[in-house]
């Protein structure tokens, strides 16, 4: 099998891509749960929403949040975490922050799948989380502290160009204005964690582990995707008693 060997110039430009990942996932599960395929079974739709990201990606942020979580309950140095996040064998934290992240992503799922009066504008308001969060991680990506200095994420980070900057930040805003005019009464609230999730990842990762690694910027998209829908789902509800 032929092997592709990461050059430089290949790491920077993985970033403009990042969103267009969480475009293809939008417009997935957009589809599953829009049109047609509605007659499907919700609970069936709300399973294969939550495996639809896992399979594009292949897991590939999961690895990072696994990683991440071993290593944040090693309550070690920064030496002995970074030392863990490039340990390929997986722990029996990263086992069980798994279990709970998907049982949190699927009660979710199920509950906005599954609520009365459901509409288009909103399904794809959830979907376009996906955008958003690998807006953010890129663009945390490039302007936070590094942890290691040789990492994939640092040459990443340190061959930006000034058209990736813009161009996430473009897709950033365009993702967030399309969630507030389709249904603002969700967005905003999904949006508004967001926010406050970045500002928490940027003091916790420098906390723990001297800055961000790619390790952490998996954990970041899986943690800040889940509770934007967390978000959502606990709005629908407390809309429902109102």
């Amino acid at each position: 099998m032929p092997r592709f060997e990461w050059k430089e110039d290949d790491m920077a430009t993985s970033l403009d891509f990042f969103p267009l990942v969480g475009l293809v996932i939008a417009a997935l599960i957009s589809v599953l749960n829009i049109g047609p395929l509605t007659l499907i079974n919700p609970y069936v739709r709300a399973i294969l929403s939550v495996l639809i990201p896992i399979l594009i990606t292949g897991g590939f942020h999961l690895d990072g949040f696994m990683d991440t979580s071993d290593a944040l309950n090693s309550y070690g140095e920064h030496e002995k975490k970074l030392e863990i996040l490039k340990d390929p064998h997986i722990g029996a934290f990263s086992v069980i922050s798994l279990v709970k992240l998907m049982l949190i992503a699927l009660a979710s799922s199920v509950f906005i799948l599954t609520s009365d009066g459901l509409t288009k504008e909103t399904v794809i308001t959830c979907s376009c989380i996906f955008v958003v969060s690998r807006c953010i991680s890129g663009l945390t990506s490039l302007f936070l502290k590094k942890a290691k200095k040789n990492g994939m994420l640092s040459k990443e980070a340190g061959n930006v160009r000034k058209g990736t900057v813009i161009l996430l930040s473009v897709q950033l805003i365009a993702a967030s204005c399309a969630m507030i005019v389709l249904d603002p009464v969700t967005a905003i609230p999904a949006l508004a964690f967001f926010a406050g999730y970045t500002l928490y990842y940027k003091h916790k990762t420098k906390k723990e582990f001297g800055g961000v690694t790619g390790d952490t910027a998996g954990l970041f998209v899986s943690v800040s995707e889940t509770g934007a829908a967390c978000i959502i789902a606990l709005v629908i509800l407390i809309l429902r008693y109102l």
